[in-house]
């Protein structure tokens, strides 16, 4: 199995890191007790009526790297390709 290191880029909750995948603006990677969830920054916002806090992490604060296998970044694939057709 194939596994990928995406650097975080934003905290949920502000305690648990996530990551928007290279070349991707709306799937994301949440790391929550050692195991990987894709959702979309879109869902993740709109949930329920109080959306957890989604935030970038800080200019110049130092990002864990998040370790997604195959299937999951296959997954992000697919909700990048559904939010951006949902765009258009």
């Amino acid at each position: 199995m194939t596994e990928v290191t995406v650097p975080q880029t934003h905290w949920i909750n502000g305690t648990i890191p996530a990551a928007v995948p290279p070349g991707m603006e709306h799937a994301i990677l949440i790391l929550d007790s050692d195991a990987v969830f894709v959702d979309t920054l879109a869902s993740m916002l709109t949930k329920s009526a109080y959306p957890p806090p989604v935030e970038q992490i800080a200019p110049g604060e130092t990002s864990i790297q998040i370790l997604a296998t195959e299937a999951e970044m296959e997954l992000a694939a697919r909700y990048e390709q559904n939010i951006r057709e949902l765009i258009e």
